[in-house]
């Protein structure tokens, strides 16, 4: 089953996840593979519930052949920079600056103007979205 996803992050981030076919998570003391720690260990890393949850997702359920948009903006914007399909499973690199946890991506639209979606304004950093939500989105920043 293929799930859709979308994804807000900093505007020169998205350069980065365009530049290198990917994209990315990076946050202070998750300094290790994510899957690697215990769960018990999760809430002394990870003491924000939300920041579990992004992390949850972005490393244990997403998968390859699932779909990205990926935006940029503010924390009251979301504009669609990136449309993609996973195509990597979740990887760990420490040395892998800004964002140490990654995943492969097939990039298939790049916009150059990112174009605002307002449903998403108030996104957090990865969010699984409903398909027909998805393609909404989709229709829209194609026209």
């Amino acid at each position: 089953m293929v799930n859709y996803w979308a994804m807000k992050t900093f505007k020169d981030w998205a350069n980065l996840f365009i530049k290198n076919n990917e994209i990315g998570l990076g946050e202070e003391g998750v300094d290790k593979k994510y899957t690697d720690y215990e769960i018990f260990e999760i809430p002394s890393i990870l003491p924000n519930p939300r920041k579990q949850r992004r992390f949850d997702q972005f490393c244990k359920w997403v998968k390859v052949g699932d779909y990205i948009i990926v935006g940029i903006g503010r924390k009251t914007e979301f504009k669609m920079k990136i449309i993609g399909r996973v195509i990597g499973e979740y990887e760990f690199n420490a040395n892998h600056i800004p964002y140490w946890h990654y995943r492969k991506i097939e990039i298939m639209r790049v916009f150059d103007k990112p174009v605002p979606i307002e449903k998403w304004s108030q996104m957090q950093k990865i969010e699984l979205v409903g398909d027909n939500d998805f393609v909404d989105t989709l229709i829209k920043g194609l026209t």
